[in-house]
């Protein structure tokens, strides 16, 4: 009886492990299945060619038995009575291996009806295994932006959510091993849900995605899971939430703050941002400046911008905000044939920005005589084409080739779609951004500066302007390392701040950055009459920043360096408090090395949980 119970048992087992197996991702599945495969047919070839062999001898017939044997196996057949005397299968090693290879070999071809017979046994196995360890859930994904969420780098439960119940969504949760729930804001957003997949408290980390094209559809069920959550009495710090095509100050009212209920982590932006930032990431436009050594640029930055949609405008508020560098100066050109059309938001939200740089729009596409006599006259270090059509973009791209030929001073080429960018031969895609740590240098940096209990905390406090300070701020680091000559690594190790002229030269770059971001996002410089009148208001007693028009959006300090001196005193005089406005770019360029190591510090205990 005991010998029967325990057959029984491990027959159930093994049942159940064959259900299992199918619970895994695709890929993983498919080894499986090979490893079978070759395991059953190295079983089968061995077994009857030796047994059928040594039992009759060499012949072509018994060549041929052997092989149909072998396809047999696969349909659940067997001939062990006709092997079984021989002297290695009375070894029950043997016998125990002959079983498993028939086993494997039948496995294979009834993992189908398996797999039907278990369907439901499947999904329940997989939502159970989403009660242990983080959660990545992914909502309206589709094959190709659900790379964004990093399904391919992090090893853990995928939960895909879409609204309708559909046959792409299941193959792509059973490609990743995951879970798909339809049903949309009523099904795959409450409690009940949330109750499904074993959220509730401050056990688990659970990463939010939100990644379909209707980036409405993406608020609404943000703001459903947000209720779902707190009535869960989850706590936001083990939450994060990416928002992909809604802009961050739409969405920031769902992050938590002082008394307010809110996801922990919170990550917003549209495809065209993302374009922008992969280029920052890749090839930025401060690259293409050579430095003399005491951090001043030894020639301008000649850029020409073909297509001015949403791919082209973000493309040039990024060349003004990353091309900014002492000793340099920045020359932008723009060429659409329907420029007449697209500008006009420039026009009206970002005037100081066009007129300040100098920035020039030509109504001409790059097949035009103008732009190939510009290409001529100016000479860009870098053209970014934003035709919003890939073959177009090639097609431009080829014929600029051509002009160059092989010579030295050929422009690098830039190639941008709303999905990827193309430099030179080298392809990025946006699902090569590592979305889950996108505003990890931004947070580092802002609490560097801010000290608070911790820098989510800080963060969660900081505004979207704030933000997107940071963010400009983080992604220029790079930029004052190089214009410094110093390594990422001797910065670390001590070799900062750099001699006197360098950090001079730095802190004027960094002044003419920060008036460029502020510029790129629709500010203008405060003009003497609002300055005096903010100052005679906070003569009178009201609390107000002197230099800052928020809601106007003015800037006293978007300003030469040279001026600032003289900005400083009057600030100093009217508050009968010490300000120096060049000490604060100095000091944010000081700041340098305090920021790459809480960055590394936060990298390494990331990669030690």
């Amino acid at each position: 009886m005991d010998d029967t119970l325990l057959v029984l048992l491990l027959t159930v087992i093994g049942f159940f492990a064959v259900i299992l197996s199918l619970a895994v991702s695709k890929s993983t599945n498919n080894k499986i299945i090979g490893v079978c495969s070759a395991v059953a047919i190295g079983v089968g070839i061995f077994s009857y060619s030796y047994g059928y062999s040594y039992q009759a001898g060499f012949s072509f017939s018994i060549v041929i038995k052997a092989l149909l044997m072998v396809c047999r196996m696969f349909s659940g057949g067997n001939d062990f009575d006709a092997i079984k005397e021989t002297p290695l299968f009375r070894n029950d090693l043997m016998v125990t291996l002959f079983w498993v290879g028939h086993f494997m070999a039948f496995y294979m071809t009834a993992s189908t009806a398996v797999k039907l017979i278990g369907e439901r046994m499947l999904k329940t196995l997989r939502t159970r295994m989403l009660r242990t360890g983080e959660i990545c859930l992914i909502y309206d994904a589709t094959p190709d932006t659900v790379r964004l969420a990093g399904t391919r780098k992090r090893k853990r439960p995928i939960v895909l959510v879409s609204e309708h119940s559909d046959t792409i969504t299941g193959a792509l949760a059973d490609s990743l091993g995951g879970v798909a729930f339809d049903g949309g804001r009523t099904a795959c957003a409450d409690e009940k849900f949330l109750k499904t997949i074993g959220v509730k408290g401050s056990r688990r980390r659970l990463d939010i995605y939100c990644l379909g094209d209707d980036p409405t559809r993406n608020v609404r069920y943000a703001e459903a899971l947000l209720s779902a959550l707190e009535a869960r009495e989850v706590d936001p710090s083990v939450t994060s939430l990416f928002l992909l095509g809604v802009p961050e100050d739409r969405a920031s009212r769902m992050l938590a703050a002082d008394g307010r209920y809110g996801y922990g982590e919170l990550v917003a932006a549209s495809r065209y941002d993302l374009i922008a930032r992969l280029i920052c990431e890749k090839r930025p436009p401060w690259s293409f400046i050579r430095c003399d050594g005491s951090g001043r640029g030894l020639n301008d930055l000649r850029v020409f911008v073909v297509g001015f949609g949403q791919v082209g405008q973000a493309a040039l508020k990024l060349m003004v905000m990353d091309g900014q560098m002492e000793g340099s100066s920045l020359h932008v050109e723009v060429f659409d044939r329907r420029m007449e059309e697209e500008r006009g938001y420039f026009d009206v939200c970002y005037p100081q920005m066009l007129r300040h740089f100098g920035i020039v729009l030509h109504a001409a596409s790059a097949n035009s005589t103008l732009f190939y006599e510009r290409l001529e006259q100016a000479s860009p270090s870098l053209i970014v084409l934003c035709t919003g059509d890939q073959g177009r973009n090639m097609e431009i791209g080829q014929i600029i080739y051509r002009k160059y030929g092989e010579s030295g001073n050929r422009p690098c080429i830039i190639q941008c779609t709303p999905d990827s960018v193309l430099v030179e031969e080298q392809e990025y895609h946006l699902t090569q951004l590592d979305v889950h740590q996108l505003d990890r240098a931004a947070m580092m940096l802002n609490h560097a500066y801010c000290a608070g209990d911790s820098p989510e905390a800080d963060w969660r406090r900081c505004d979207p302007f704030g933000r997107a300070s940071c963010r400009a701020a983080a992604a220029f680091v790079p930029a004052h390392l190089y214009a410094a000559g110093i390594t990422r690594e001797e910065a670390l190790e001590g070799k900062w701040p750099p001699p006197p002229e360098v950090l001079e030269n730095l802190a004027r770059t960094e002044h003419r950055r920060w008036c460029a971001f502020h510029l790129a996002l629709g500010y203008a410089p405060m003009d003497a009459a609002e300055l005096q009148e903010r100052c005679e208001r906070y003569r009178l007693g009201e609390i107000v920043n002197i230099v800052n028009n928020a809601a106007g959006a003015t800037n006293a300090c978007l300003v030469p360096w040279e001026q600032l001196d003289e900005l400083s005193r009057l600030v100093s005089e009217v508050t009968g408090k010490p300000v120096d406005y060049k000490a604060m770019d100095r000091n944010n360029v000081l700041a340098i090395p305090d920021v790459l190591r809480q960055a590394a510090q936060e990298g390494a205990a990331a990669k030690g949980k």
